[in-house]
C-alpha cells in the first residue's frame, strides 16, 4: 500500500474545541495515535518542521501531539509527567489508541553533556586516545538509567489496569547523529536557542579534531539504551534511525545536509527519519 495520507498532527484544544475541525475528529479518521515528546515533535520550530509533520500512512491517521507550540527542548521526566499524556492513557479520560509514539532522551544528553565529560584541569596533560577517555562512564551510566526509567513510567501508565489503551503498541526511535556546529536553533516566542554541542565542547576545551567522534560517542552510548528496552518492556518498540539522514558538515553555521540547525533535522530529513518508522507503525497497526 502506497502512503499517501499525510498525518493529521492536532492538539488537545483543537481535539476538546465544541465544533473539532474534521482533522481533528477521531471519527473521520482510520487510525488514532498519540504522541509526546521532545523538540523532534514539537510544533513551533522555524520554519514548521518536525518529525510528525512528516508522517505519511497509507490510511488516515489522527496525531494527538502532547507536544504543544512552545515545547523546545524537553527531559524524558517532563515527557513521562505530561498531563496531555497522562490524560491520554487515563482510565478517566483516556482513549483506546490504536499506537503511542514517543521521543526522548536526546535532549537529556545535551543538557548533560558539560558534566558527562570530564574537565580540561582534571584530564591534564593525559592523552586522550577514545572519545570514551573524555567522559565520565558514570555519569552517562546514571544518564542513561534516569531516561529508560522514563520510558519504563510511561509504559507502566499505558498498562495500568482498567486502562483504555492497556498493552498498545508503544514506538520510538533513537536518533541520528549530529555534527556540533555553532549553528542555534529558532523557535516562534523563544528566539534562538543554542547551539548545544558546540558551546559545550568548546567551553571544555576540546580539541575540533575530536568533536564528532565524542559527539558520535555520546549519541551511540544513549541510542544502546534505549535500543536495549526492545524485549526489556511489553509491546514497545525502538526505530534504530542512526546513519539515516546525511549529517552537516562540520564549520556549518545554518542548515547543511539534512540539518535544519545542530541538533534539529530540516523538513528532508525529518521525511526520512518518519519514512523509517512509518514503516514500523505500518507492520504493528497496518491491516
Amino acid at each position: 500500500m502506497a502512503n499517501k495520507f499525510r498525518a493529521d498532527v492536532v492538539t488537545w484544544a483543537e481535539v476538546d474545541s465544541p465544533d473539532p475541525p474534521p482533522w481533528a475528529d477521531r471519527a473521520f479518521h482510520s487510525w488514532n495515535i498519540l504522541s509526546e515528546g521532545d523538540s523532534w515533535f514539537t510544533m513551533a520550530g522555524i520554519p514548521t518542521s518536525n518529525l510528525l509533520f512528516e508522517m505519511r500512512f497509507p490510511v488516515s491517521a489522527r496525531i494527538v501531539n502532547c507536544a504543544t507550540p512552545g515545547d523546545t527542548i524537553k527531559h524524558i521526566s517532563q515527557i513521562s509527567s505530561n498531563r496531555g499524556l497522562q490524560r491520554g492513557l487515563s482510565k478517566g479520560d483516556g482513549e483506546k489508541w490504536d499506537l503511542i509514539l514517543l521521543s526522548g532522551g536526546g535532549n537529556d544528553l545535551i543538557d548533560e553533556a558539560g558534566s558527562i565529560i570530564i574537565d580540561p584541569e582534571e584530564r591534564g596533560s593525559l592523552k586522550m586516545d577514545t572519545p570514551a577517555d573524555y567522559c565520565h562512564q558514570s555519569h552517562l551510566k546514571a544518564l542513561i538509567e534516569r531516561i529508560t526509567r522514563g520510558y519504563r513510567r510511561i509504559v507502566e501508565l499505558r498498562d495500568d489496569p482498567d486502562a483504555p489503551s492497556s498493552g498498545v503498541p508503544i514506538v520510538c526511535h533513537t536518533y541520528d547523529y549530529p555534527t556540533p556546529n555553532n549553528s542555534p536553533a529558532r523557535f516562534l516566542g523563544t528566539g534562538l536557542l543554542g547551539p548545544w554541542l558546540y558551546r559545550v565542547f568548546l567551553n571544555e576545551r576540546i580539541p575540533k579534531e575530536d568533536w564528532i567522534d565524542l559527539a558520535d560517542y555520546m549519541f551511540e552510548y544513549l541510542a544502546q539504551g534505549i535500543l536495549s528496552l526492545e524485549g526489556q518492556l511489553p509491546n514497545f518498540h525502538v526505530v534504530d534511525t542512526r546513519n539515516t539522514i546525511v549529517r552537516a558538515k562540520p564549520g556549518k553555521r545554518d542548515e547543511s545536509g539534512d540539518w535544519l540547525n545542530e541538533i534539529h533535522p530540516n523538513s528532508k530529513g525529518y521525511a526520512k527519519l518518519a519514512r523509517r518508522i512509518g514503516i514500523k507503525v505500518l507492520n504493528l497497526i497496518g491491516d
